[in-house]
């Protein structure tokens, strides 16, 4: 099944990259921007799983679906980090995720600029381009991704480590996939808002890569929890330790009602 959706997201790749930083967008009721090419791939895309696997329904972010999902789905990001896109910053990438009884049991990220495909399935692992990682045997990267208003406080907060906080680019496909890949050392995923499709993908990776998801103000992750930094291991304990500061710098309406 991931075979089918990975090449799903080849198929678009060109129509991606011939209109990146050429296309109009339009903003949604969220402030998020779509286009037409957003609509477009996830037309595609569904329109190819659905045929072949007619009893798993599939999600997009742009078509929308409820709060309560099925036993089973899909849900895909037909461009993650549109922001990105539209002004062609190289941040940008396509990604789903299987929800099942309740987890989500395997993800794909796709990077049409690089030609990369990352995948995971829930215990047995996360692949680049077919081969394995495993960033629990790679050495701990000296920066982390996150936001402008968040660089002082968490340079500070990981200077212990000898850790600079660095801003990521728009695109938490894009931001997770580069934890999981050993290029930098975290994604704090904080006042992010989003939805699954946005954030479960990535994190699923992460986790099967080795590396570590740690949520911020619930107790336990989840595939729905919105507030969590994904981390190499070398990094977990430290960012165990300054929770409380983390916390203080969330919003507390990203915590699962």
């Amino acid at each position: 099944m991931l075979n089918v959706i990975q090449q799903a997201f080849k198929d678009t790749r060109s129509l991606i990259l011939n209109n990146a930083g050429k296309i109009a967008f339009i903003t949604k009721p969220d402030g998020s921007p779509v286009t037409a090419i957003d609509r477009e791939v996830e037309k595609f895309v569904t329109n190819t799983m659905t045929s072949r696997y007619p009893g798993i329904p599939l999600f997009g972010e742009e078509s929308g679906y409820e709060d309560t999902l099925p036993e089973i789905c899909w849900l895909i990001d037909p461009i993650d980090g549109t922001k990105s896109y539209i002004d062609n910053i190289p941040a940008y990438t396509s990604m789903g995720v299987l929800i099942h009884a309740g987890s989500a049991i395997a993800s794909i990220i796709y990077n049409p600029i690089t030609d990369e495909v990352f995948t995971a399935i829930l215990g047995k692992g996360a692949y680049k381009n077919g081969q394995r990682l495993d960033i629990s045997k790679l050495p701990l990267p000296k920066e982390v991704f996150c936001k402008t208003q968040h660089i002082k406080v968490l340079t500070q907060l990981l200077n212990k480590g000898g850790i600079q906080a660095i801003v990521g680019p728009s695109g938490a496909g894009y931001g997770l996939s580069q934890v999981a890949d050993n290029k930098t050392a975290a994604r704090f995923h904080l006042h992010s808002g989003g939805y699954i499709h946005d954030h479960a993908p990535g994190a699923l990776l992460v986790k099967e890569a080795g590396g570590d998801i740690i949520p911020v103000l619930e107790n336990t992750y989840t595939y729905r929890t919105r507030s969590f930094v994904a981390c190499h291991p070398e990094l977990s304990d430290l960012i165990h330790e300054q929770l409380s500061v983390l916390r203080e710098l969330e919003d507390p309406n990203q915590a699962l009602k």
